[in-house]
């Protein structure tokens, strides 16, 4: 009887969540019964869905034959829309309905997560039952977005490949291809060839120069015309629309390193930059330039059949046209003014040169701020609330996507990796997303035309795991976050975050586990009390700790002392999911012993190195560092630690620091000696000696920024 009862419940369980489905169809109904897929099934289908049913087969063996009758089949229907599907299972098999190719396609999507696991991994072995159910889906916005970036870092055509598979496997069905930006420029142009060949690297004999964590040696890439078609094509299959990124006016810093020619006729001070010229805006005045544009925009648009070409036109630095005298001229000739009214006459130039070759254009949301772009053109708010309502108030189509929100790239916790945010961006972040709370009225709604989340890739290279794999930082980075962004942008009606996590826990860590997909868990919770140092999770995952004195990692296995909370910090792992740190308050608290900060270079007004005496934020010097320059931190009192940590540049972004340099420690007040050298422009110091002063000196050029940035210590 007891055995009986354990059956009745572990099939009421899985009956219960059987239809476990991201993002959440609009209606499921689930039946009695099962429909076994035998070890000889067939496949049938519409002969305008041969590649859906080819991706089907590649993750079920399944047999196609060309008769009416299988046990899949895969049906267009025209009572249905474009991208709206039914999946029916039931006594007489499985069929897949769709209005469209997308459609079919989002129900084979759904078909496979109703499936075990194994599927993923393309190991599934027949028979295999499927429950009855009648899914019936469509989704809210047509565009529903994953933009990755891969001028800053590039990324092998594998790697892309991988991220559309992610994007497929979420129904995300537009990538935002950025491919052109100050540090990479990332498609074969063969009518100028150097923009790819000599663009697309830097660092070492190339005139861009190293950014990222490239900085001691040649890195970069490009994507032949061809495999750019082959990512198209394989994009396709997967319903999933290539949207080609060329940024202008600005994000041309790369651009004009290879080709001065396309910059202002002017000779820029570059005495804070060590002699780098780091404009990085097209001049507007230049006919050439335009010119030039054009021959791109041909070439792009016979290798993406996209209507649109993203054509940028944000964060442009107008002081590089104030300094331009032909700019001027061109301001008084047409009547207008340096700054957004010029940006807006060369993307109008430019909107035109697509136009020309049947193209649309897209833009971020800087670029209609005079109202003036076609009302034809895409904007992407990404500036926050503004950047979207500016667009949607302008008339014009809109995808949602504030950095605040959808941005991937950014940390997910307030100790993470990634892009500095101020509370940090979590699934919770983007399930909880509202257009209500937002403030956006029903009448601004009309003009939403999807939702988009980023990866940008400032920080994917410095990140990409010891076998080279690059995914494995883009994983980390949008799951589980992707699957909110999925759901806001095809969801009526959503779960809420503790249903959504609810749901992932439950039935989708293991998909990604089988995809050998690296992904996020949450932190451990850490806290001291009655003496102890405790940490726990809610998903069954493994915790360890690690000592910050001696780096030695452990198993945690049972409460430690208290005395240990400021040393030691916690992550666990579960099958290819890992978290990322946790510790108790005492573990962030550093020690502020008196000292006098001295340098060779000079510092800015509103950061001078003062503020690191204070321990209060990061000091900017008043231009780049040179070979031999130095910070000297000298203490008012001999100290004796445990553990120091310095810090040159920004926390996550590897940029305005000392890439190049060493660190010297004096134990006795008079004499250094090296103690290191700076990787990614830090260095972490376990003294056992008494320490009088310490001091940061630079071994070589830095990367060519306006500034450098000189951090507090952290000292335990």
């Amino acid at each position: 009887m007891r055995s009986k009862l354990l059956i009745l419940l572990l099939l009421v369980a899985n009956t219960l969540y059987a239809a476990d489905i991201i993002p959440q169809p609009r209606s499921v109904v689930e039946g009695n019964g099962d429909y076994l897929l035998g070890a000889k099934a067939t496949l049938v289908c519409d002969k305008e869905l041969a590649d859906a049913a080819d991706y089907l087969l590649s993750y079920l063996p399944l047999r196609k034959v060309s008769s009416k009758r299988g046990d899949v089949r895969l049906v267009l229907d025209d009572k249905l829309q474009s991208e709206e599907y039914q999946l029916r299972i039931d006594t007489r098999g499985v069929e897949v309905r769709g209005g469209g190719y997308g459609g079919v396609f989002n129900g084979v999507q759904t078909l496979l997560q109703l499936m075990p696991s194994e599927v993923y991994a393309k190991s599934l072995k027949l028979p295999v039952k499927v429950g009855h159910i009648v899914v019936s889906d469509a989704p809210r916005y047509a565009y529903r977005g994953f933009l990755l970036d891969v001028a800053r870092t590039y990324m092998p055509l594998h790697e892309v490949k991988r991220a559309i598979d992610y994007m497929a496997f979420l129904k995300l069905n537009k990538l935002h291809f950025h491919l052109v930006d100050n540090t990479g420029w990332r498609i074969e142009i063969k009518s100028h060839p150097e923009l790819a060949k000599v663009g697309g690297w830097r660092g070492g004999d190339s005139p861009i120069h190293p950014v990222y964590g490239s900085f001691f040696e040649k890195y970069g890439g490009y994507y032949t015309q061809d495999e750019l078609r082959e990512v198209v094509k394989y994009a396709a299959q997967r319903n999933v629309e290539v949207i080609p990124e060329i940024d202008v006016p600005g994000h041309s810093k790369g651009l004009g390193a290879v080709r001065p020619d396309i910059l202002c006729g002017y000779v820029p001070d570059t005495t804070i930059t060590n002699g780098i010229d780091t404009r990085n805006v097209w001049c507007a005045s230049k006919e050439s330039n335009y010119r030039l544009i054009e021959d791109i925009v041909k070439e792009v648009a016979e290798i993406f059949p996209s209507e649109y070409i993203h054509i940028g036109g944000d964060e442009v630095n107008f002081n590089w046209w104030r300094q331009c005298p032909d700019c001027q001229r061109l301001c008084k000739e047409k009547g207008i003014t340096v700054g957004p009214q010029l940006e807006e006459y060369m993307l109008m130039r430019v909107a035109d040169i697509l136009a020309r070759y049947n193209r649309k254009p897209m833009v971020w949301n800087e670029a209609i701020r005079g109202g003036k772009m076609p009302k034809s053109t895409t904007v992407c708010g990404w500036l926050g609330w503004r950047g979207c309502l500016d667009a949607m108030n302008g008339g014009y189509p809109t995808v949602v996507m504030p950095a605040r929100i959808f941005y991937l790239d950014k940390r997910q916790g307030p100790n993470e990796t990634g892009h500095t945010s101020q509370y940090g961006i979590t699934l919770k972040t983007i399930c909880d997303f509202s257009y209500e709370k937002a403030g956006f009225t029903p009448e601004q709604q009309k003009h939403i035309i999807g939702v988009e989340g980023a990866l940008w890739g400032e920080i994917i290279l410095s990140n990409i795991d010891p076998k080279g794999r690059f995914s494995d930082y883009l994983e980390y980075m949008i799951f589980p976050r992707l699957f909110g962004v999925s759901e806001v942008a095809w969801c009526q009606n959503r779960r809420s975050y503790e249903e959504m996590y609810a749901t992932i826990k439950r039935s989708f860590y293991e998909k990604l586990n089988v995809m050998g997909a690296t992904y996020r868990l949450n932190p451990p919770v850490v806290e001291v009390k009655d003496g102890k140092l405790t940490a726990k999770v809610d998903d069954g995952s493994k915790i360890y700790y690690t000592d910050i004195r001696t780096t030695e990692r452990r198993a945690y296995t049972e409460p430690l002392d208290a005395s240990l909370a400021s040393w030691v910090a916690f992550h666990s792992y579960a099958g290819t999911g890992r978290s990322g740190i946790a510790a108790a308050p005492e573990y962030w608290q550093y020690r502020t012993p008196k000292m006098t900060a001295t340098s060779s270079m000079p510092f800015s007004e509103e950061r001078p190195l003062k503020v690191c005496e204070e321990y209060k934020q990061a000091a900017y010097t008043a231009r780049c560092a040179r070979k031999g320059d130095w910070v000297e931190f000298r203490f008012d009192e001999p100290l004796d630690c445990q553990y120091i940590e310095v810090i040159t540049g920004f926390y996550q972004v590897f940029r305005r620091l000392i890439y190049n340099g060493h660190i010297e420690i004096s134990y006795d007040g008079k004499n250094f000696e090296n103690a290191g050298l700076l990787h990614n422009g830090k260095i972490e110091l376990r003294p056992t000696r008494t320490i009088y002063a310490l001091r940061i000196v630079a071994d070589g050029i830095t990367d060519a920024e306006e500034y450098t940035v000189i951090r507090p210590l952290k000292i335990k």
